[in-house]
This record gives C-alpha cells, sequence and structure tokens, in this order.
C-alpha cells in the first residue's frame, strides 16, 4: 500500500476544511442547547417577541454558536479562495455526519439505523466524488 496520496495533500486547505466542519458543527450544537433552552418563538405578543429577543441575544451560546458560524465563514471565503467551488461544496456535505454524530455524542440524542446507513453514504459520497480523477 502506498501514501504517495498524502504527500500530494494540500495540507492547508485540508486544515481549513478541518476548522470549517468544526466550527461549523459547534455552531450547530450551540443552537441547539439555546433552542431547547429558550424554547420557541412566542409570536402571539409583541411584548413577549422582544423580551424572547432580548434574552436571544444575550444567551452564551448564542452567542458562542454565531462566533463559531463567522469563524466557518471566513474559513469557508478562504477555500474557495484556493480550490473550485464544485470541489469545495462536496466536502462541506462531511457536515451531514459531523452534526448527528456529534448530537449523538453530546446531546445524547439517537439515531436510527437508515440515519447512520445514509450518514455513512453521504461521507461515502463526499469522498469518492471529491477524489481527484488523476489519482482514482
Amino acid at each position: 500500500m502506498t501514501f504517495a496520496f498524502i504527500k500530494k495533500m494540500n495540507w492547508d486547505i485540508v486544515l481549513m476544511f478541518a476548522v470549517l466542519l468544526i466550527c461549523d458543527t459547534a455552531a450547530q450544537v450551540f443552537f441547539k442547547v439555546a433552542a431547547d433552552k429558550t424554547g420557541e418563538i412566542p409570536f402571539y405578543s409583541i411584548q413577549a417577541l422582544s423580551t424572547y429577543l432580548l434574552n436571544l441575544v444575550q444567551n452564551p451560546q448564542i452567542i458562542m454558536g454565531v462566533i463559531a458560524i463567522v469563524i466557518a465563514f471566513f474559513t469557508w471565503l478562504a477555500v474557495i479562495a484556493k480550490i473550485d467551488l464544485s470541489k469545495a461544496h462536496l466536502i462541506t456535505c462531511l457536515a451531514y455526519g459531523t452534526v448527528p454524530l456529534s448530537s449523538m455524542w453530546l446531546l445524547h440524542e439517537t439515531a436510527s439505523a437508515k440515519q447512520l446507513i445514509g450518514i455513512c453514504l453521504i461521507i461515502t459520497g463526499a469522498f469518492i466524488a471529491s477524489k481527484n480523477e488523476a489519482n482514482s
């Protein structure tokens, strides 16, 4: 078995993708924790909605989620400045795996066998589709 592909990898892009996926996943987990604490949006009165929004912008999980999303956004811009959007976007599909797996681990959510199979298929598909055709 050869590991020549490792030498060909552009490690700064790999690192940026890792930061992007970690930040995107963290943001989703932070937002879920905040949503569980704040509950549903109260549309029944302006006063209740105003109070809800004030509590929301002061919520530490919302603040952390927004920070993570902002970092992910700027990392994404750096990624697509270096590689084709059509290739870069395929890798972001990995978040369809990292978010549910993190939710199961950190939030103790459950996933069905079908969901787990779907996650595996998405990750496999992203890997296959993003492979450099010269290396295939």
